[in-house]
């Protein structure tokens, strides 16, 4: 249940009315088992982390024979990354692990002191798998990026401002990007708020879940892919060869066009069916079933976002890859709108979700802390046996901010072709709530997206 860690807090407003927890009519029983589905996956999901955390206490030699890093083949380098929530938790360990394989990982987070110090950090203290490191990516100036990190640091990594509890904060941040003029290759929406137990309200007047994990990344994603399909056009216009904007000339592929969108769910969108006729939670609130319905949201979006790369294909590489496909749901037996059958992540436009697992955080701690607590009628003697199950044996059940990592790269560096409009957890395609399949619920949500934003997508997003 734990995701991205950048949870913003400033101009947030608490509701003063006390509100049901669900919906009148809602049937108690589909309730119970909705919530009941994604509390049995998050124990199953205990088990596996309890088994893995067993095996990172084996030897050192045995320990790298059966635990593996994924992708140390993968050469990002010249390839260009976002991450929003990049300073903290799952976010922060995502970064880092780019940064490894050579990408430029640019750190979106709302306090610059916490995303300069993590910026920090990843030059000290990450070892680059690819020591001979290219030049750095190059805004439209011709001048040379990510020098935040400083010159001798053998990783380029820098941060930007992003407060995406406010969506004029949002705007700026496309903007700034729009004028640097680099190329996006990566986009991984990771940070979020988790459950908190009064319903809370943004600067924007939107329930903070909702706009925070779900409304603002839908509008960052827009307003990013639009300036990343115009400025491809604007290459291709200029005889420039490679749209990709790999101004490196990385060895990784600098004739491919994609970008690689990756929406950080969890596997309490099961239970975010329950608020779906109250998005912004107005007439109900609880928590962790409106938390639910934010990731049920981001997944949505990521299935609705292939649909519309597959309508709206950008031009293929080469032949081979000009085999037009349905435009049927991208979720069942997808293949990208190029016919891209190929291993290389960048092939073309793809959207993906996944749910990262339930992971060691401050962001999942304090979600155990005070829900659990709650629960439990704020017994102290209960809520202290609580606490203490999750100091002991609660750390156990989770899996470290690496692992996610790690699961969190086959979602980023996966096979277009396979993964797209798809949902993944712990690292693997696995069947989502019937919800993210439906287009027409998709279009819906599309629709109030844009409505609350006031953001109507462009051609190649419609």
């Amino acid at each position: 249940m734990a995701r991205g860690d950048d949870a913003s807090t400033n101009g947030t407003k608490q509701q003063g009315a006390t509100l049901p927890k669900l919906l009148p009519g809602t049937n108690p029983l589909v309730a119970a088992a909705r919530v009941g589905l994604a509390v049995t996956e998050g124990g199953v999901e205990g088990l596996v982390n309890l088994w893995n955390n067993a095996l990172e206490l084996l030897p050192g030699p045995l320990r790298r024979l059966v635990v593996r890093e994924p992708y140390t083949d993968a050469d990002l380098r010249g390839k260009v990354a976002i991450v929003t929530g990049g300073n903290a938790g799952i976010g922060f360990a995502t970064a880092q692990q780019l940064a490894r394989r050579g990408a430029h990982v640019v750190i979106a987070c709302r306090d610059p002191e916490r995303a300069q110090a993590a910026v920090q950090r990843i030059a000290a203290t990450t070892k680059p798998l690819f020591p001979a490191a290219l030049p750095p990516a190059k805004d439209a100036a011709g001048k040379a990026a990510g020098a935040a990190a400083g010159s001798g640091s053998a990783v380029q990594v820098e941060a930007m401002q992003l407060d995406l509890g406010r969506l004029a904060s949002v705007r700026d941040f496309a903007e700034q990007w729009r004028r640097r003029g680099l190329p996006l290759h990566l986009l991984v929406c990771n940070a979020g708020i988790m459950s908190p137990l009064t319903r809370t309200t943004t600067a924007d007047g939107l329930e903070v879940q909702f706009q925070v994990n779900f409304l603002s990344h839908w509008l960052l994603t827009n307003l990013l892919m639009e300036h990343e399909h115009a400025r491809r056009r604007k290459a291709r216009e200029a005889g420039g060869g490679s749209s990709s904007g790999s101004s490196s000339g990385s060895s990784s592929g600098s004739s491919n066009t994609g970008t690689r969108v990756v929406v950080v769910s969890s596997v309490v969108h099961r239970a975010g069916p329950l608020q779906w006729p109250d998005l912004n939670s107005e007439r109900c609130y609880e928590p962790y079933v409106t938390y639910g319905l934010s990731k049920l949201a981001d997944a949505m979006m990521a299935a609705e976002l292939q649909r519309r790369f597959d309508r709206h294909p950008e031009p293929a590489t080469s032949a081979s890859q000009t085999n037009t496909t349905n435009n049927q749901s991208s979720t069942s037996n997808h293949a990208n709108s190029t016919g891209n059958t190929t291993n290389d992540p960048f092939a073309s436009d793809a959207a993906v979700s996944l749910h990262p697992g339930l992971v060691r955080t401050h962001l999942a701690d304090n979600f155990f802390r005070s829900y659990g607590g709650a629960q439990l009628g704020g017994v102290r003697p209960l809520v202290a046996a609580w606490h203490g199950f999750l100091d002991t044996v609660g750390q156990a059940l989770l899996a470290t901010p690496d692992q996610a990592a790690h699961r969190m790269l086959t979602a980023c560096l996966g096979p277009a072709g396979r993964l797209g409009g798809r949902y993944m957890a712990l690292g693997a395609l696995y069947p989502a709530a019937a919800d993210t399949r439906d287009a027409a619920k998709a279009a819906e949500l599309w629709a109030v997206a844009s409505r609350l934003t006031g953001h109507t997508p462009a051609p190649s997003l419609s």
